[in-house]
Formats: structure tokens, sequence, C-alpha cells
């Protein structure tokens, strides 16, 4: 029988963008064994492919809008020129940035300073263009914990926001499409069943891919909410829980 896996990155598979030795050893004995494997994140295609391009078979990026199999674009769901201006106004009202994502390159909105310096640090200087572009999905930044808490009530309708540990910024879901209309995506594509989808996760916005797959793996470092939806628990990131967890299913 056919299976799939999905990983999340941060947490999951990888610790501040370094992967672990035995992250990169679980992906290449799943890909010897012929399984199918996607990085599901919200972070940009570009930043996904840098890191895993050569791990895995696919990539779902910006939180399930973007999505490529053996280095090719699958399937992805655009902005409207309209949302986009939505959003920006959104921004605007609320006092935050953002940082609009497109599959080779983001434009930020009302970044600057330390933020600006921080972003072109982490995703390459030569990934952060001042241009207009077709964006899949919006990273936020704010500079106070108020601003944040108005920032999720102003989008409780349209969108989960995925804070990155009160560091200032957050990663934005679409309640129209997911991490987990994603995977519904890919295992229709590849005419599987749920039961065939192993989802691996840590944060909130992994929920959506729960919500999808068969099997559900909390990271051992997961937040509550998802351990609680889970079919299984494993160690943490840092201590070998994807490795654990594959062999608690006899995939390796």
């Amino acid at each position: 029988m056919n299976k799939v896996l999905f990983f999340d990155i941060d947490g999951t598979l990888a610790i501040h963008g370094h992967i672990p030795e035995s992250n990169k050893k679980a992906l290449a004995a799943l890909q010897e064994k012929g399984y199918d494997t996607f990085i599901c994140t919200g972070r940009a295609p570009y930043y996904a492919e840098n890191l895993f391009g050569k791990l895995v078979s696919g990539i779902i990026s910006c939180n399930g809008r973007y999505i490529s199999y053996k280095g090719e674009k699958l399937h992805g769901v655009l902005f409207t020129s309209v949302e986009v201006e939505e959003l920006k106004k959104k921004l605007d009202d609320l006092g935050c940035g953002g940082l609009f994502v497109s599959d080779t390159f983001s434009t930020p909105y009302h970044l600057e300073g330390k933020v600006l310096s921080d972003t072109k640090k982490e995703y390459g200087e030569e990934h952060i263009k001042d241009e207009e572009g077709t964006y899949y999905t919006c990273d936020f930044f704010y500079d106070t914990l108020q601003k944040r808490d108005a920032m999720i009530e102003a989008f409780k309708d349209d969108r989960i926001i995925n804070d990155h540990g009160g560091t200032g910024s957050c990663d934005t879901s679409t309640l129209i499409f997911d991490k987990g209309h994603a995977i519904k995506y890919i295992i229709d594509h590849f005419s599987l069943t749920k039961e065939d989808a192993y989802a691996f996760g840590d944060g909130y916005n992994d929920q959506a891919m729960f919500r999808e797959a068969g099997v559900r793996i909390a990271m051992g470092n997961g937040v509550d909410v998802l351990k609680q939806q889970a079919t299984y628990i494993t160690d943490t990131v840092d201590n070998e829980g994807i490795y654990k967890a594959l062999v608690h299913y006899k995939l390796l």
C-alpha cells in the first residue's frame, strides 16, 4: 500500500533552520523505501526548497496555498489584487507590517530597521524585493502584544494567525485553503486514502494537517491542543522524535 508523509518544518523537522542529522537520515531512508514525503509549512516556497528540496518528494508551502512535486509546481491558490489591498488596509489600521510571499521572492510592507534587516538575513537578501508580484500568503509583523492580539481578533473570520512565540512575527493560514486542503489535494491527486497519510507537526497551524491525515503524530515539544488530536505523541524534535515515530509505525 502506498504511503505519503507530511512534515512541518519549525519545531518538527528543524530547529531555527537547523535540521538534525537524525531527521536527514530518516527522510533519506523513507525515500529509499519508495514513500512520498512532503514538507508542509507556512514558510515561503523558496525557503522550503532551499532547505529540503533534495530531501523530500514535494513541498507544501505558504500554509497550503503552494504545492510542488519533484521540483515542479503542482497547484497554487493566489491572492486576488482585491485581497491584497484588503490585507494592506487592515494592516494599516492595526499599525502592523507584512511580508507578501510569492514563489521566488517576498515583498515587505511597512517593514524597516532591524525587522527588515533580520528578515533579509533569514530569507536571503536576494529574496526580499521591493516590487509587486503575485502572492500566495502574507506573514504579519507586530511590535506590541496588544497589536498582536488586535490582529488576531481582526482576522478571525478568514484566517488563523500562527504567532512565532511572541517574537514579533506570525505566519497565517487562510480558512478557504490551508495545510489540510493541500493534503487532501495530494491524497486525491495520487488516488490515495486518508489512512495512507501520515502528518507530523508541533504547532497550532498543524491542526489543519491533522484534520485530513489518518495518522497524526505530535512532537513532544508540540502545543497541547495538537497533542489532544494526535494518534501518537513522539519525542521532541531534538531527541529523534521523527525517527522514533517512524519506527513505532514500522515505516523504518
